[in-house]
């Protein structure tokens, strides 16, 4: 992972689902797909359950989108990047070794650190190397155990963290009740593969989970035009070949809650990323996620609620990069090996009091201890082989480090009346030698009745260089630099949403923010501090549901960012999106119809450019009713369209490579069984 990834866009896309999708797009925002919920019930929706708030979505001063698992079968995402590149403000894009999501317009090829906080029923999953969690096969869960995926827009550090500056993504599982006995199996384009078996219930008044995953993909053949040095297309092969699998279990009492995560993928990359060998199926990157833990409410007394939460945490990265030396050290293939391996514990108190009348106060404090982040390079066999071809017998880079945070927070949320709630928080973070940060926090919801919902939210949020960032650095690929700053946040936004019905709704959203020495990669490749990042966006979007199952939502984006001197590439200024699901006219079988097109993006460090491209995907499910199976079968890239992604800028055969072609049209056949 401590190498090349990340694209975003070529082609075009069908004039006839343009048409459609423009026709019902206008400009787009975030919104809760709980939609066909009365206002009642929405109100007992809780997002980001335990362990931090329960708030219901329209009292928070964010913008919030909630994806369901009927959103999930009925569109038949495949991964939570599936999933995300569906809301507005959203790009994912894909460079055949991971999948990263950027939100509103930040996301640079090779910034592998999404700003987004990503949870599993509260349960951090971003690892303390890269501070990175691939939204593909690489996530450690599988999408068939997802309840619903609760997405907050905005800085979030005051609650979160630094990792929050761009929002929260929290992956709230299936209760086991929910799941019973289930079999799942995949079967789909380039010997796609998966299998998944679960079994829920009660065990001792407890609800309990487990699952277990397989996979193994044989991947695609794909051509490639910059693989040869001198522009002309080649095949190469298994693109997107992988192995692997996920183990989750979790058990929840009435005031308790304990999971447990892990997952391993091993991902071949035959795309030569960093000149390696093209075509060479030994070049292999693995990630190993495992994640534990353990969360308790105590009731003291009416008036306040103890919620404490203990949790430990393990990454472990293996890459493995072929290179041919026969021309120099007569040697056709030495391995370049890249070993990471974090280590993380941690220890959260928060006490919510709501004894003043109108009022809820939320005092907290969490230790997080880093003690290993470690990063090791070397040439198998030989120690080091340096940009001389000279040789060292040590590693080319043995980086061990270690760190720690304390922080400190305290929110009070303010009814004002009867339609307005002001939401004040502040947090102190002390990050030892990285250094202090405050991150206060301004909120304001009105609801102005037939007029419409209204949310104000002012957030700063802070970001440390991570471990990879500050230390990776060979005598080959120098990237990381020790004399990075911390980046700071400040933004503000405004939303607006409007309810026709229960069943229909409109939401508008306008946002600013600012960043000073936002970390990006110069032209060297080097890590370093830019000086004033600015970016700007209108997101719209409208729902509706209809009495026979029948669902829309589509909406429009527009953004701009940019530092003082230039636009980022990979940030995309208009993208429209469509979800459709509909009956079709076969008892109990529907059909979900998605549609995305993204603009124009900039590559190369600014110098080229990616044409824009509309992509369609569609889905039959077939869930007969008192039967105990049911079936889907999903057509991603309907109509076959070529279109590319930007990578980081990366050097293959002296030819420099700034895009990857994605694939063109694949199948997935999914069954599942209930027993």
């Amino acid at each position: 992972m401590n190498q090349a990834r990340r694209h975003t866009g070529q082609p075009t896309g069908s004039a006839l689902l343009a048409a459609l999708l423009l026709t019902l797009a206008a400009p787009c925002s975030a919104a809760i797909d709980a939609i066909h919920l009365s206002l009642e019930e929405l109100l007992k929706v809780n997002i980001i359950t335990t362990p931090k708030f329960a708030e219901n979505p329209d009292q928070i001063p964010s913008v919030v989108s909630v994806l369901t698992s009927e959103d999930i079968r009925l569109y038949g995402w495949r991964t939570l990047g599936d999933a995300l590149r569906t809301l507005q403000g959203f790009n994912v894009t894909d460079d055949h070794t991971y999948a990263f999501a950027g939100v509103r317009g930040i996301s640079q090829p090779g910034d592998y650190r999404p700003r987004l906080q990503i949870l599993i029923d509260g349960m951090s999953v971003n690892e303390n190397i890269y501070a990175n969690v691939p939204v593909d096969s690489a996530f450690p869960l599988d999408v068939g155990l997802i309840e619903r995926i609760e997405v907050i827009r905005g800085p979030s550090a005051s609650v979160y963290g630094g990792d929050a500056m761009f929002g929260v993504i929290n992956v709230v599982t299936r209760s086991g009740q929910s799941v019973g006995s289930e079999a799942s199996l995949s079967l789909g384009s380039g010997a796609n593969r998966r299998l998944r078996a679960s079994w829920g219930g009660q065990v001792g008044g407890k609800d309990v989970l487990i699952s277990v995953t397989g996979f193994n993909v044989h991947g695609r053949t794909l051509a490639f035009n910059d693989v040869n040095g001198d522009g002309s297309s080649r095949d190469l092969h298994r693109v997107g070949g992988e192995d692997g699998g996920q183990l989750f279990f979790k058990v929840r009492g009435d005031d308790w809650h304990l999971s447990f995560a892990h997952a391993k993928r091993d991902r071949i990359v035959p795309t030569a990323s960093y000149d390696t060998i093209v075509d060479d199926r030994s070049h292999i990157e693995s990630d190993t996620y495992t994640l534990l833990d353990l969360s308790k409410e105590w009731k003291l007394n009416a008036s306040n609620k103890l919620q404490q939460r203990l949790y430990f945490g393990d990454y472990a990265y293996d890459g493995f990069f072929p290179y041919d030396y026969s021309a120099d050290l007569g040697d056709p293939q030495i391995m370049n090996v890249d070993k990471v391996r974090g280590s993380w514990w941690g220890i959260e108190n928060r006490l919510v009091n709501t004894s003043w009348s109108g009022q809820r106060w939320t005092l907290g404090i969490e230790y997080k201890a880093n003690w290993r982040q470690n990063q090791m390079n070397f040439d198998r066999g030989y120690g080091c082989i340096n940009a001389d071809l000279s040789i060292s017998p040590d590693a080319c880079l043995d980086s061990q480090q270690s760190s720690r945070q304390l922080t400190l927070m305290a929110q009070d949320e303010i009814q004002l009346g009867t339609a307005s709630l002001l939401t004040l928080g502040l947090s102190y973070n002390d990050l030892g030698k990285l250094g202090t940060f405050w991150s206060p926090r301004l909120g304001f919801t009105h609801d102005a009745g037939q007029a419409g919902l209204f949310k104000l939210l002012y957030g700063t949020a802070f970001r440390t260089p991570t471990a990879y960032e500050r230390a990776y650095t060979t005598p080959t690929f120098a990237y990381g630099n020790p004399n990075l700053a911390p980046e700071q946040m400040r933004s503000l936004e405004l939303s607006w949403e409007k309810r026709f019905s229960q069943l229909s709704r409109l939401t508008a959203t306008l946002y600013h923010f600012h960043i000073d020495k936002m970390v990006t990669v110069d032209e060297a490749g080097v890590a370093a501090n830019s000086a004033h990042t600015n970016a700007s966006g209108l997101e719209i979007e409208f729902e509706q549901r209809w009495s026979n199952g029948s669902r829309l939502r589509t909406g429009y984006s527009v953004q701009h960012a940019a530092e003082t001197s230039h636009s980022f590439d990979n940030s995309p200024h208009h993208m429209a999106k469509l979800n459709l699901a509909v009956p079709t006219g076969i008892t109990h079988l529907m059909a979900g119809l998605e549609a995305q097109w993204i603009s124009a993006r900039q590559a190369n460090i600014g110098t080229e450019r990616i044409p824009s491209y509309t992509l369609a995907n569609l889905n039959f499910s077939y869930t007969p009713s008192g039967k105990h199976w049911e079936v889907a079968l999903g057509i991603y890239n309907l109509f076959d369209h070529r279109y590319n992604d930007p990578v980081a800028t990366d050097e293959v055969l002296g030819a420099r490579r700034w895009q990857m072609p994605q694939y063109g049209r694949t199948a997935m056949l999914r069954t599942t069984l209930h027993f």
